[in-house]
């Protein structure tokens, strides 16, 4: 409709994926660089995560045009299926024969992993892209890792990239997960845009759209991208709202309230706030502010109240975790149990893939750092209420070989500083130190 009237060849801001639109940012490089590098040792799995629109498809076509001519790939875009329906659409895409009239979970998972050593004897290589991949059970994730067991030659015959939203991060960090997120080699998150980001792809569309010009005014960049996150799906579908509002009112540019008239126009997906969860119990808090305000008003009271409301509330959060009885074993005791399935001890170390599992950006709290096994049973006789809810690793610390026990996972530097107070408050004896998993990774052995 409008396409004339700008003198446009072509709609710049479809929603649909298109090869001739493509637009890379560094950290799409960056993420195409970490799945080309874990596609190419031996290990079963690759992860890109990302929220929708981001680029995550992009991504992958672009992964998937430069792989050898080796290398045979099976695409699965709807992953919501059982066990056997997701290894018969694997076979089906790999064209691999089998008994269709006796289709069961072993029929199925036997002909693919015959296929796989045969294929890999004739010098071949395999991937599997699932998309969405958030939406998969653990009972298929689970079948998916032990396809990943499969060895010729100590090489993997199959590797699996998974793609999917954010959910997907959060659920190959449970427990029942674990061993699968051991075998993950490489793994990248996909943020939106930057606002000088957002700025170029704008122009990059309407420039690969045979734009003569600039269309969208300086001022409207700013407005789309606070709409938009920088998310390109969602700048693709103010822009293209924003294009059909200017044409309406016979405007050659966009003004930012051109741009902002199109937002509330457009039928954009609401977006939680980070801090929605809070809402219900920050009523309260403002109640308390206004008081607070009626009786002083000078602005440093006010100041000092958020900052000890921020802190009572971390800390009670924080009171949770110390006070809540577990009733079920935690990661640092829960890796293994013994022959007669009762769970080991305390000097039980945890597993390695759920610590390197941990975002090193976080940080958690270092409450001994011991010499050897009977030190550590030591620790937990004289502290039992920690029994339960702590990691231990083995790790070498001022070059020193030492048992390690650490305490919760935090995400800024803050939250576990007030962590440690508290901590301090009901364990005097120990002093905490604040450690950032970056170097927990580089200290494991």
């Amino acid at each position: 409709m409008y396409q004339e009237f700008f003198s446009l060849n072509q709609q710049p801001f479809s929603i649909a994926p298109e090869p001739d639109f493509l637009f890379f940012t560094e950290q799409h490089k960056e993420a195409l660089a970490h799945l080309t590098y874990g596609l190419q040792g031996n290990g079963g799995f690759v992860v890109l995560t990302g929220e929708v629109g981001t680029g995550k498809t992009s991504v992958c076509r672009f992964l998937l045009q430069d792989m050898p001519a080796d290398t045979d790939v099976a695409s699965i875009t709807n992953p919501a299926v059982s066990e056997i329906a997701l290894l018969v659409e694997i076979c089906n895409q790999f064209s691999i024969s089998y008994d269709r009239d006796n289709i069961s979970l072993k029929v199925m998972f036997d002909a693919l992993a015959s296929w796989m050593l045969e294929n890999h004897q004739h010098g071949r290589h395999a991937i599997v892209l699932i998309d969405e991949a958030q939406h998969l059970s653990f009972n298929v994730l689970e079948q998916l890792r032990l396809l990943t067991n499969i060895e010729s030659d100590n090489q993997k015959p199959l590797q699996i990239i998974l793609v999917g939203q954010t959910d997907l991060q959060k659920k190959l960090l449970t427990k029942e997960l674990r061993q699968l997120s051991q075998r993950i080699t490489a793994r990248y998150h996909l943020r939106g845009l930057n606002k000088q980001e957002t700025s170029f792809y704008i122009h990059h569309r309407l420039n690969r759209s045979g734009a003569k010009g600039p269309i969208f005014d300086p001022q409207s960049i700013p407005v789309i991208y606070k709409a938009s996150r920088g998310i390109p799906k969602l700048i693709n579908q103010i822009c293209d709202r924003c294009l059909l509002s200017a044409y309406t009112q016979s405007s050659i540019s966009i003004s930012a309230p051109i741009a902002k008239q199109a937002i509330s126009e457009a039928e954009l997906p609401k977006h939680p706030h980070p801090f929605a969860p809070y809402i219900p119990h920050s009523v309260a808090i403002v109640s308390v502010i206004l008081t607070v305000f009626i009786i002083n008003s000078q602005a440093p009271a006010i100041a000092n109240y958020f900052k000890d409301s921020e802190e009572q509330a971390m800390q009670k959060e924080w009171l949770k975790i110390i006070n809540n009885a577990n009733t079920q074993p935690s990661p640092a005791v829960s890796e293994q149990v013994d022959a007669s399935g009762n769970p080991p001890s305390v000097t039980t170390l945890t597993a390695v893939g759920t610590l390197l599992a941990m975002p090193s950006s976080s940080y958690s709290l270092q409450l001994a750092a011991l010499p050897n096994e009977s030190s550590v049973e030591r620790f937990f006789d004289e502290y039992p209420r920690l029994k339960g809810k702590t990691y231990l690793y083995h790790g070498v610390t001022s070059k020193k070989s030492k048992y390690i026990i650490l305490l919760g996972t935090f995400h800024t530097y803050k939250m576990a500083k007030l962590a440690s107070k508290e901590f301090q408050n009901q364990f005097p004896k120990i002093d905490p130190w604040i450690k950032d998993y970056k170097t927990i990774h580089r200290d494991i052995e």
